[in-house]
């Protein structure tokens, strides 16, 4: 358990949104009751019919392409925390090879936001790039070690 039963429960808006985070961080049941003073059978119920629900809040878009499909994928209904932050399910982190302390890019386009792994994200900016370089052209490197050059010269050379 990284967090604290406190900072976990603080960061929770809801006591069924409290049971849930500590059920998460690995509390069991019964010390989520003793915690948030509440009936075990109120955690149970909260948990439980969580369970019951899991799969109306995920649904896939039928598809015979694989999950990380760009053309088919997946649809999850994520929920803002009160500290702003979401939680991406097992399934994205798995299609997306990510982890915790991982790094990710978001777009925000509009009103929709998407999340790119870091790896992906720098790979298309240097495509971007690419694409920006005059057709046949010499090393970038090469230009600008080349400009420096010539600015030192005429540095140099005007005293």
């Amino acid at each position: 358990m990284t967090q604290s039963a406190p900072q976990i429960v603080a960061s929770s808006a809801t006591v069924s949104d409290k049971i849930r985070a500590l059920n998460e961080a690995g509390y069991s049941r019964a010390e989520i009751a003793k915690l948030l003073g509440k009936r075990y059978q109120h955690v149970r119920n909260v948990l439980e019919a969580d369970k019951i629900r899991a799969p109306a809040m995920r649904f896939a878009v039928p598809s015979n392409e694989p999950f990380a499909s760009s053309e088919h994928g997946a649809f999850f209904r994520l929920s803002l925390r009160p500290d702003g932050s979401v939680i991406l399910p097992p399934e994205v982190c798995t299609a997306l090879k990510i982890g915790p302390g991982d790094v990710l890019v978001g777009r925000l386009e509009g009103r929709d936001f998407s999340l790119t792994d870091g790896e992906t994200s720098i790979r298309r900016a240097q495509e971007f790039v690419r694409q920006l370089m005059p057709v046949g052209g010499g090393s970038l490197v090469d230009e600008l070690l080349a400009d420096r050059r010539r600015e030192a010269a005429e540095a140099e050379a005007n005293g």
